[in-house]
């Protein structure tokens, strides 16, 4: 958006790599706390000063107060997701929890395809600094929103093995060990982010620069990425249901990704129409991902406490990687060229193949080790 308005690509890559660094930074400790302070202080504490970020983005200028200003923005936007998948361990049965994940996660799509829209429409007949203002507006008045919400969703009880076990916290319960699997869902987690977060900051940009068209008509182009995304999670919540485990499955998508960023980086310049077609596949493979390793992932560790730790700790390798990537991707392409690019991240995701397949025997260990703790949670107390 603002590459459009006089800021080169490395200074747009600079922001944005303040608000992933920031935002992955709030994961890991936000994470941890929203495990133990309340969801309704949280989550409207991060959409609050989140707006607020906003109207303090479209009154802005220069590159570093914007950057200082998106920072804090990240920071008190990671006080949102992981409080949230809490709030979905304790008041959803398990039949209905993975359903109420995926919905849950389709929000990202959902939004960002909102986003794409209305900027496009902003930029054509108001400007960037009204998209911000609108942004935060929005934001203010949704925190309120949710204020009102929690009114109602507070009345309901807990979940009676969600709550025994934060009584039993402290009693010498073992949970499993997770180490080395922890260490390989980093390091796919934080290819993921690379992949994800990248190539949907820089999705219009390279068309731009590409095909020749204008940057509205660019941003407008690149709904239909977010609309796939959708799919995304539909099918993340089949595969994840079925035969494979979630990480296995994740497998499959980030070989969908490289088969798709291959025929993007073979065919590039040359066809617009499947451009954006293997782009959209490749980001409907990562939210795949995105919804079995940041959501259903996590909500396993429901029984023994720590849903809300386990998504901030494995979203923070997510936005390190997208941090990292975004600022790292604009570099390269201005020095080498976007083919260079896509074959940067065609040999990403193959890599992630490789670590799922190291990773998967681990994770179904542990997760049978979590449903175990979860049938003694439910024979202790009658549940």
């Amino acid at each position: 958006m603002i590459v459009s308005e006089g800021f080169d690509k490395g200074q747009a890559g600079i922001i944005g790599t303040g608000f992933f660094f920031a935002y992955g930074a709030g994961q890991f400790v936000n994470g941890f706390l929203g495990d133990r302070i309340s969801v309704k202080k949280m989550v409207f504490s991060g959409l609050f000063f989140s707006g607020l970020c906003n109207l303090l983005m479209a009154a802005g200028n220069g590159i570093g107060f914007m950057t200082a200003v998106w920072c804090v923005n990240g920071l008190v936007q990671s006080m949102i997701w992981s409080p949230m998948l809490r709030l979905v361990s304790e008041h959803c049965q398990d039949e209905n929890r993975q359903k109420v994940c995926a919905a849950l996660n389709s929000s990202v799509p959902a939004g960002t395809m909102a986003a794409y829209g209305i900027t496009a429409v902003m930029l054509m007949y108001a400007g960037w600094r009204h998209v911000f203002l609108m942004a935060g507006g929005y934001l203010l008045a949704v925190s309120f929103v949710w204020l009102c919400g929690m009114r109602q969703v507070e009345k309901e009880p807990i979940r009676p093995a969600e709550k025994r076990f934060r009584k039993q916290r402290t009693k010498g319960r073992k949970e499993p060990d997770t180490v080395k699997l922890f260490v390989c869902l980093l390091v796919v987690l934080f290819m993921q982010g690379a992949l994800k977060d990248s190539v949907t900051v820089w999705v219009s940009v390279y068309i731009r620069e590409t095909y020749g068209v204008s940057a509205v008509l660019a941003i407008a182009g690149t709904i239909i990425i977010p609309l796939c995304n959708l799919s995304g999670v539909f099918f993340a919540s089949k595969a994840g249901s079925g035969r494979m485990d979630e990480v296995k499955a994740s497998g499959v998508f980030f070989a969908v990704c490289t088969a798709a960023l291959t025929v993007l980086w073979g065919i590039s310049g040359t066809g617009m129409p499947v451009s954006f077609g293997m782009l959209a596949l490749s980001t409907t493979a990562m939210m795949a991902v995105n919804t079995l390793l940041i959501v259903a992932l996590p909500s396993w560790y429901g029984a023994v406490g720590r849903t809300s730790s386990v998504s901030g700790l494995l979203n923070s390798a997510v936005y390190a990687g997208g941090a990292l990537s975004t600022y790292g991707i604009g570099w390269l392409a201005e020095k080498a060229g976007w083919k260079s690019t896509i074959l940067v991240w065609a040999c990403m995701a193959a890599a992630s193949v490789i670590l799922c397949g190291m990773a998967a025997g681990r994770w179904r260990a542990c997760r049978q080790k979590l449903q175990e703790t979860k049938e003694e949670l439910k024979v202790d107390g009658n549940v």
